[in-house]
């Protein structure tokens, strides 16, 4: 669809605009929030903050909706593999992470730093 023919179709769905326009808000908002992370965050705040993210309470633990994988997760925050398998390695350390049926399960609150 080009531009006239959008405005057009705008202007025939008003409800369409709404929508689209509350769509593309989110959209901004959770792109602002990647790239303030991105400058704003290290790694381990980054990975810490995906996992709460996509995990869902269940009990006293969290647990990922999806499987990730290290790679997975290192595209995600904008890093390498080698340092989600660091931040992750203390992570299981401390107790704090496993892994259980390829999901990542969150048994405590992590830690604010690493």
């Amino acid at each position: 669809m080009q531009g006239p023919q959008l405005r057009q179709f705008i202007a025939e769905h008003p409800d369409f605009g709404v929508h689209l326009t509350a769509k593309l808000i989110r959209m901004v908002r959770r792109l602002t929030e990647q790239v303030k992370s991105l400058a704003l965050q290290d790694v381990y705040g980054r990975v810490a903050r995906l996992l709460v993210e996509l995990s869902d309470p269940v009990g006293e633990e969290r647990v990922l909706r999806h499987r990730l994988t290290q790679q997975d997760i290192a595209a995600r925050v904008g890093s390498s593999r080698e340092m989600v398998n660091r931040v992750l390695k203390e992570l299981v350390t401390g107790g704090y992470v496993s892994l259980r049926d390829g999901r990542h399960v969150i048994h405590k609150k992590l830690p604010a730093a690493w």
